[in-house]
């Protein structure tokens, strides 16, 4: 099973505590050597590489993967919907995170829907 990791914190809350209110229902990668495929069951942690007992949590759960797009920056940089599904207040504050659009907007990521089981 593949395992998907989550490390950030929004102005809406830490990204695990969003994916488990089924707030946050995707995430955005930078393509993988050995692809993700949909209608597969990955598995969520958060910030795998810290202790256990640094944290407060450590496995968010199993989600089944639902679909899968390639997608370059500029395709989602101002788009305030994408930007909450991703776990921000809104394209600016996605922008914050990902970096200014006009300088990275040709980077590919793959956008990654997930529903959590």
């Amino acid at each position: 099973m593949p395992m998907i990791s989550f490390s950030g914190e929004t102005s809406r809350g830490a990204f695990w505590d969003l994916i488990l209110k089924g707030e946050k229902t995707q995430t955005c990668r930078i393509p993988r050597k050995r692809p993700l495929e949909e209608k597969t069951i990955a598995m969520l942690y958060w910030k795998v590489r810290v202790r256990k007992d640094k944290k407060p949590i450590h496995f968010i759960g199993k989600a089944l993967i639902t679909k899968i797009e390639r997608k370059k920056y500029r395709e989602f940089a101002f788009d305030d919907e994408f930007a909450w599904r991703d776990g921000f207040k809104d394209n600016q504050e996605l922008q914050d995170w990902f970096g200014n659009p006009s300088v990275y907007g040709e980077k590919e990521y793959d956008v990654i829907h997930f529903k959590l089981l």
